[in-house]
């Protein structure tokens, strides 16, 4: 997947280059290389690199903690080296564990479930020293909220239920499917870090990216089902430990600093998706239903 996401950015007019956060040494010698490459300056750094997955982390936390980790603190040094104007870093939404409250703001207590969020709850507090030693150096923090669209990861839940779905193999779902979720469309996602970056107000600021809106497993296996027009097979099996009844993200902040408005929905993705699946797995195009109707739970 990853790999022909590549392909096709290329095609676009990107610049791929193959490394690793670890070594800093490749990754300092590469921005100081930007200029060359694309014939003017390096202004910006999106710092979206990481060892993704909460069940993953469980399994390999020392892989995990280090990559997420120490590979930001690479990031960051290399940023404040070459002089970068803003650092737009990664975090996310498990930073918070269980909610304690809904909906879930910036300064919503910090508890992680899994060493994913602990990873990246990690990778805050060095953005926190960061800012507090070196306050010339501007880095905007981005917390993302169940990220949605076509491309996604083979262990994401949607590409899971609709992969599943298209070939009638049976979804497992951990717990009873009544937990929520912010399912946040990979445009509204883009549109966030594009204003961090440009946006005056959102130098050292730290932002909640969502829809403001939430939809239980349960009502998005529904829209699958009408969409596919597949009878789903589910098997609904324990709740995951690592894992939180519901994400429900508060973006006051991000609409009055970055004048951030999510316009896509879950309905949107899993159209997306359902669409792109085909291409990717047979390198064909099936009709599809083209309504349904999204239910919100606000």
């Amino acid at each position: 997947m990853k790999q022909r996401n590549s392909r096709d950015l290329q095609l676009l007019g990107a610049k791929i280059i193959k490394g690793d956060i670890l070594n800093f040494h490749r990754l300092n010698k590469t921005i100081q290389k930007v200029p060359t490459i694309i014939g003017e300056e390096c202004t910006y750094i999106f710092h979206l690199a990481v060892q993704a997955g909460v069940r993953y982390s469980t399994i390999n936390p020392e892989k995990t903690l280090r990559i997420n980790v120490e590979g930001t603190s690479n990031v960051i040094k290399a940023a404040q080296k070459n002089q970068i104007q803003r650092l737009i870093v990664t975090s996310s939404s498990f930073v918070f564990g269980s909610q304690k409250y809904l909906l879930i703001n910036e300064a919503h207590p910090k508890n992680p479930r899994s060493y994913y969020g602990a990873s990246k709850l990690a990778t805050e507090n060095l953005v926190k020293v960061t800012r507090h030693l070196y306050p010339d150096q501007e880095i905007t923090v981005i917390r993302p909220f169940t990220v949605v669209g076509a491309r996604q990861r083979p262990d994401m839940a949607i590409n899971i239920f609709i992969s599943r779905a298209m070939q009638e193999e049976t979804i497992q779902i951990f717990g009873d499917g009544t937990q929520t979720r912010d399912w946040t469309h990979v445009d509204n996602m883009a549109q966030a870090f594009y204003l961090a970056a440009i946006k005056e107000k959102a130098k050292n600021e730290t932002f909640n990216i969502g829809t403001g809106t939430r939809i239980s497993v349960n009502q998005v296996l529904a829209m699958i089902q009408e969409y596919t027009e597949k009878e789903l097979k589910i098997n609904y099996t324990d709740f995951d430990k690592t894992d939180v009844k519901d994400t429900y993200a508060h973006i006051a902040k991000a609409k009055r600093l970055l004048n951030y408005y999510p316009k896509k929905t879950i309905e949107d993705a899993i159209q997306d998706f359902t669409n792109y699946w085909p291409s990717d797995h047979y390198n064909k195009s099936v009709k599809l239903k083209t309504n349904i109707i999204t239910p919100i739970i606000s």
